[in-house]
């Protein structure tokens, strides 16, 4: 039986020429969870894989990393098919959302037992400074010698990225790494970790359904919507051109506000039309409004491009008061419109407002983005 075991090939110890998959597709009974998916991460490179709950971001690391066999398409690292090497074998360190520790075994053997299977239990000589390290930059030193049982959710997570971290693999993939943790070691921790990836030679995925998170951690950002690659570009590309409502609406603190009508084209100025809404657009947007004249498409604007204004104010769209959420620095009051559209303006002061109240909002001078109708593609 040991032919099983030694028939599948290596790869090199030393990555060179990172990650790459090309066409991935993967499919559960009549679910395609994974659609035709193609990317590339550079070796010291950290991919900022961004998608909602259901996106596909766990089943595409996972097939990276051998724990399912995709329908189509290959994945290579260090510049080899990895197609038919076992998972052990790619050297691929997952970070599991569900942290799959290790019961019986205490935090620092958690942490160590990739290296001790590949060492055959005799770890390298630095390790135990290295994990040392680690547990005191995960804020986990004093829980090294507890088992699994005795910690929290948010210090599993802890233990799981530490056990991903201490390895020097082919690629880093971490599924959701930081999501459990209270807001201010998050907010630690996206510098601290981004900091250390950053002078690694391995390429590392880091998958998020945070829009900002993404941002703030990526050299790149791939968008994965439905199982598909909506966007792949810097952070600049994806905040400043975003390629389709669905990218838009991941990114932002709140997301951007989006509604429906139409393109009216009046002389030289063209206009957005919707229920009780019509808004003169920019010059930068008069070209494309002028080709898309009485055509259906979505108006994306930002919630900090809005303001609150009083009732009947000119220009101002009527709406009433739905919440009002108090921030310390800034709030975010929800409006909802005639037409029933949910609106978010995002303002610097808080302003008392009586839920249920009218009000009226403006749009000021900020970018304005314009969606095909059809598509949900951004228009150029």
């Amino acid at each position: 039986m040991t032919a099983m075991a030694t028939s599948f090939p290596t790869i090199d110890r030393r990555p060179r020429d990172g990650l790459a998959v090309a066409g991935l597709s993967k499919r559960f009974g009549g679910n395609e969870v994974i659609q035709n998916v193609s990317l590339a991460v550079a070796p010291g490179e950290v991919l900022a894989l961004v998608g909602p709950s259901g996106a596909g971001k766990t089943t595409l690391c996972r097939m990276i990393a051998g724990l399912e066999s995709p329908d189509r398409g290959s994945c290579h690292l260090a510049g080899q098919d990895v197609g038919a090497v076992a998972p052990g074998d790619r050297r691929v360190a997952l970070m599991f959302e569900s942290y799959a520790l290790y019961p019986h075994l205490t935090v620092r053997e958690n942490i160590t037992s990739p290296l001790q299977a590949r060492s055959r239990g005799r770890l390298a000589e630095g390790v135990k400074e290295a994990v040392d390290q680690l547990l005191t930059l995960l804020e986990i030193a004093h829980l090294g010698d507890r088992q699994p049982v005795a910690l929290s959710g948010g210090q599993k997570q802890r233990v799981a990225l530490a056990r991903a971290l201490v390895q020097n693999p082919s690629a880093l993939l971490l599924d959701e790494p930081i999501s459990h943790l209270d807001a201010k070691l998050r907010h630690k921790l996206r510098g601290e970790i981004r900091r250390r990836l950053s002078g690694k030679d391995h390429p590392s995925i880091w998958s998020t359904p945070d829009g900002l998170e993404g941002l703030s951690v990526g050299d790149r950002v791939a968008v994965l919507a439905e199982g598909r690659i909506e966007q792949i570009g810097t952070p600049e590309d994806i905040w400043l051109r975003p390629a389709s409502i669905k990218v838009a609406k991941l990114f932002g603190d709140p997301p951007m506000n989006v509604l429906k009508g139409e393109l009216h084209s009046q002389g030289e100025m063209s206009f957005f039309r919707g229920p009780e809404v019509s808004i003169e657009l920019p010059p930068s947007l008069a070209a494309r409004a002028k080709s898309g004249a009485d055509r259906g498409v979505y108006l994306g604007v930002r919630p900090g491009a809005l303001t609150l204004a009083e009732v009947g104010a000119p220009a101002g769209v009527p709406a009433q008061v739905y919440s009002n959420e108090a921030f310390g620095k800034h709030s975010i009051v929800t409006l909802r419109t005639g037409a029933g559209d949910l609106v978010k303006i995002k303002q610097k002061d808080h302003v008392a407002l009586t839920l249920g109240a009218p009000v009226s909002f403006l749009y000021g001078a900020g970018e304005f983005f314009l969606f095909d109708g059809k598509t949900g593609s951004l228009t150029t």
